[in-house]
């Protein structure tokens, strides 16, 4: 009896934190797995073409953030994320063209997300 809960008792506790991980996530970075990233100003811009999507180089960004500090300092108004929720976002492509959705659990294992089905037995 006792090795049967012992057995019992292992897979009870890996279904427990496979479970757990699923629903909680990985932590406080789980979304973008970025702990500790200082945020920036950015130039509206900037902030647009990130938000389009396009490939904005980090010099770009720097560069963006400098004029965006000056800005600050020189007491025009500061930019806050409130300013860019006015942006509309219009999308050309074809509905062809659309990318699958995106899972919300993509940082996890396979095995977890989308546990195996049983084995069918085999036959002696």
């Amino acid at each position: 009896l006792p090795p049967l809960l012992i057995f019992g008792a292992y897979f009870v506790r890996k279904w427990y934190l496979a479970r757990k991980l699923q629903v909680h996530g990985i932590g406080k970075g789980a979304p973008g797995f970025q702990t500790s990233v200082r945020r920036v100003r950015i130039t509206p811009e900037i902030a647009a073409r990130i938000q389009r999507g396009e490939e904005v180089s980090p010099e770009e960004i720097a560069a963006a953030s400098a004029q965006a500090e000056k800005e600050a300092a020189s007491g025009q108004a500061p930019l806050s994320p409130s300013l860019f929720r006015d942006i509309i976002e219009v999308d050309h492509r074809s509905p062809a063209a659309e990318k699958p959705p995106l899972r919300d659990n993509e940082w996890l294992p396979d095995n977890i997300v989308k546990p195996k089905k049983r084995a069918k037995a085999k036959r002696k």
